[in-house]
């Protein structure tokens, strides 16, 4: 962007203007979604993609332009797995009314429009939302030795995706303010990355089958097809192609009107091969990036080889607290630096093209014994926010608002 372009508004009035209105801005620079008004595109009724002088923007049901500025996890606040407090019952008497009034009044003041994956249908209501599934449920690279390859091309499995997508229309019904899907969340595709984390990969599970399994049968034509040219990554593409031939189409079919944002990919590891296979079925390249820095380079590659917009869907700058040592995400010294690589993340992401959201990972603490690490929130698990955090966190997003407020008109 044409940083000349900026509109300076003073950041106390920004906040004030949000804070006057519903529970989305319909005046002074904001459309009842959080869309900016000066940015115009087509109103649908739906959210949907345009490109508007040379940017990529979402669009909101009203017709403008929109960057998904939100938060996941939030539906954490009734799993608090086996941290010391639940502040969803202890403070707000198990009531999502309450959580979500209090929710609604942190996401205004803080500048977040939207709920990630993993909210309430109570908040969904309210927010902009991104609905999620599990047609390949066990193959989370997170889930380490858990990892299950199913035999994908087998009658079996095409039934079980099926049932998670269309569980997924029953959960997250047509409504204008769900923004897009997600499929599988960190997906082990990366042949190193899944042997790392599994013990084998994909192609392996496949290989390890009994003869006869559908599966087994199709690798043993591929072997005959390709003799010694054969290899585990052309078998992995094989394996992509099978996968989103059969829940891309379903998922078009269940939920017409709605983005597909597609699998949740691991930045570390970009299957670029098998990310092909899903460009027929998806509207924008979601990413989960390690690290506390914007890495330019990957993401310039990433809308090079697939000219789709860019969705970061999950990411988070930690800190140690004097309970917590071990703290998920990149960890930085101290809340201050942790709000300077936010703010540059945020400068460095929006000034490109092609980035249309970043959502936050967390919105509440939440701690696993095994094993022993902290999912580190906006809130404290009893429900007090991190206050130098969420201060820095209101100074970033309204810097970053600050940028779209105004009239866009030149813009590179």
């Amino acid at each position: 962007m044409n940083k000349r372009l900026i509109t300076f508004f003073p950041l106390v009035l920004l906040i004030a203007v949000f804070l006057s209105a519903g529970v989305f801005p319909d005046r002074d620079g904001f459309d009842r979604y959080g869309g900016y008004l000066s940015i115009k595109g087509e109103a649908t009724g739906r959210f949907h993609l345009q490109v508007i002088e040379d940017r990529h923007f979402l669009i909101t049901p009203d017709g403008h332009g929109f960057l998904s500025v939100g938060v996941t996890h939030t539906g954490g606040l009734s799993q608090p797995d086996q941290s010391k407090r639940d502040h969803l019952r202890q403070n707000l008497d198990n009531d999502w009314g309450k959580a979500n009034t209090e929710l609604v009044s942190h996401f205004r003041k803080w500048g977040y429009n939207s709920l990630g994956y993993d909210s309430h249908p109570s908040t969904r209501k309210l927010l902009p939302h991104f609905a999620s599934c599990y047609p390949t449920s066990k193959v989370s690279a997170w889930q380490g030795k858990r990892i299950r390859f199913p035999d994908v091309f087998g009658d079996s499995w095409k039934q079980q995706a099926r049932h998670a997508l269309e569980q997924m229309a029953k959960q997250f019904p047509d409504h204008p303010n769900r923004i897009g899907i997600y499929w599988t969340d960190m997906p082990a595709w990366d042949l190193k990355q899944a042997k790392r984390a599994a013990g084998k990969t994909w192609v392996d599970a496949i290989r390890e089958l009994p003869d006869g399994a559908p599966g087994k049968r199709r690798y043993e034509r591929f072997l005959r097809e390709n003799g010694a040219d054969a290899s585990d990554e052309d078998f992995l593409v094989l394996i992509a192609r099978e996968v989103y031939s059969h829940i891309g189409p379903l998922t078009r079919k269940l939920a017409s009107n709605t983005l597909v944002f597609g699998e949740r990919y691991s930045g570390a590891a970009m299957p670029w091969r098998v990310i092909q296979e899903a460009l027929p079925w998806i509207d924008v390249l979601s990413v989960q990036p390690g690290g506390s820095l914007f890495s330019e380079t990957d993401f310039e590659r990433a809308y090079r080889e697939t000219k789709k917009p860019v969705m970061i869907c999950d990411h988070q700058v930690s800190f140690k607290t004097p309970e917590h040592s071990n703290v998920m995400w990149k960890t930085l010294p101290d809340i201050a630096s942790v709000g300077k690589a936010h703010a540059k993340f945020l400068q460095y992401g929006f000034a490109t093209r092609y980035l249309i959201g970043y959502n936050r990972c967390q919105y509440i603490d939440r701690y696993k014994v095994d094993p022993r690490i902290l999912k580190q929130g906006l809130l404290q698990v009893d429900g007090t926010p991190y206050q130098e955090l969420v201060e820095t966190v209101q100074r970033n997003n309204w810097r970053l608002h600050q940028r779209f407020l105004g009239v866009q008109e030149g813009r590179k």
